[in-house]
């Protein structure tokens, strides 16, 4: 049972510490999109306006890099705890 709740802790703390600074990240874009949306829109980059590439194109990348690094991050530790606890 301890290392269910060490792991939960660590977890929670990493979900926590790379959520929110992605979700206003997120919103951030949106925001700058809606706000700014007369000067974004005039800008173009390989013939898509920047609020494409801001909103549908560069997102997903950005999202998947992260996706795929939290779950290795959070296995990896899963692994030492496993270590900690069962080599005790």
């Amino acid at each position: 049972m301890d290392q269910i709740e060490a792991i939960r802790k660590k977890q929670l703390k990493m979900a926590l510490g790379v959520g929110i600074p992605y979700f206003s990240f997120v919103i951030g874009i949106f925001l700058v999109v809606y706000l700014a949306s007369e000067t974004v829109t005039q800008v173009s980059i390989m013939g898509f306006p920047l609020h494409y590439w801001l909103v549908a194109i560069a997102i997903y990348p950005i999202t998947w890099a992260l996706f795929i690094w939290y779950v290795r991050k959070a296995n990896k530790m899963e692994d030492e705890i496993e270590q900690q606890v069962g080599g005790q």
